[in-house]
């Protein structure tokens, strides 16, 4: 943990901050190891402050590495402890974690320092994964894979989005947690990329679409997978093949040094060459950690470009209003040289 901090330092240094109020909680679990619901940092040229309230008292004896530990009351704000009274110099806080209201009490308390918004730094930190993080990742996918390949047994006409929704997320939290709402769209709300799951029944014809994942030791597996119930439609069929291969071009452009948007642009070129550009209206994909939606973004708006140690997620996919649709999804972790796929479920046309 105190190798991260050092890490948050150095980018500190780079903003020209003497110190860097850390209020999303998933920052500060990964720069402190905290997992409880209340609880903030302090982080200066040479000191760091972990904060939380009386009911997590316990939890952070052992929890919180690499910091000192005060116990305040439970806003936080209303009691600051004597290092906020420090000269700080430019303060930076979280301007997309932080509230008008709480920006503005954070000025009142750190009298002595001046408050400026500055960007996600942690987030930045987060993005290159450590060993231990990819390994993590890695583990929470197989246990995806595995619930994926078990949901299939069920998958028939008659069988409810809803039961198929709660199956999978009763397998996850008996190996760890569920990552997200989980996605299982049958037939026209297969169309809908968000869809949820409802009390709808499976049809045959179905294009049933997954999009699951699970939390292992505060990381996330994220995969989609698109199925059939029994044979699938002639134009349903058409355009699984379309994704398939537009997700097999993208893949092929992962290395380090590609810029995002090369790698959204194979997938959407190719989408788009074959006449469902329009049905193709989100990003190729977005980075994978602590949080389901990390940096970089694969878009193609998107200024960012791959390095090692990123994972993310590659998706194309196409929807058909009142049809169905059809989105394939893989986790890859950058390499030095390449990627490495993360992901193990079948991905040719099944049909059930």
């Amino acid at each position: 943990m105190s190798k991260r901090i050092e890490r948050l330092r150095a980018l500190m240094r780079r903003e020209a901050l003497g110190g860097f109020v850390v209020v999303n909680l998933p920052n500060v679990r990964y720069l402190c190891g905290y997992t409880g619901s209340n609880g903030l940092m302090l982080v200066t040229r040479h000191d760091c402050w972990f904060y939380t309230d009386f009911r997590y008292k316990e939890q952070i004896r052992t929890e919180v590495k690499g910091c000192r530990k005060r116990v305040l009351v439970r806003d936080l704000v209303s009691h600051p402890p004597p290092e906020w009274q420090r000269p700080l110099g430019r303060l930076g806080v979280e301007e997309n974690h932080v509230t008008l209201s709480r920006f503005a009490q954070f000025r009142k308390r750190f009298r002595k320092a001046r408050l400026v918004r500055t960007k996600d730094l942690v987030l930045e930190l987060r993005r290159t994964k450590e060993t231990v993080e990819v390994e993590t990742i890695a583990a929470a996918q197989n246990i995806t894979d595995r619930v994926f390949r078990d949901v299939l047994k069920m998958v028939k006409p008659g069988v409810r989005e809803r039961d198929l929704a709660l199956e999978i997320e009763s397998q996850f939290r008996r190996h760890g947690e569920v990552a997200f709402d989980s996605i299982v769209a049958s037939g026209p709300n297969a169309a809908k990329p968000h869809a949820g799951f409802s009390d709808r029944k499976l049809r045959k014809g179905d294009a049933l679409t997954f999009d699951i994942g699970c939390r292992l030791r505060g990381y996330c597996s994220d995969m989609t997978r698109t199925v059939f119930v029994g044979k699938a439609p002639d134009e349903l069929r058409k355009v699984y093949e379309i994704v398939y291969e537009a997700q097999r071009r993208a893949l092929d452009t992962i290395k380090p040094g590609i810029a995002a948007r090369a790698a959204d642009a194979a997938a959407r070129d190719y989408i788009t060459e074959k006449g469902y550009g329009k049905q193709f209206g989100h990003g190729l994909g977005h980075g994978v950690g602590i949080e389901v939606h990390e940096l970089p973004n694969l878009a193609a708006a998107s200024k960012d470009t791959l390095a090692p140690g990123d994972v993310v997620t590659v998706e194309p996919g196409i929807y058909l209003p009142g049809v169905g649709g059809v989105r394939v999804e893989d986790m890859v972790h950058v390499t030095k040289t390449g990627y490495a796929n993360l992901t193990r479920s079948p991905k040719r046309l099944i049909e059930l």
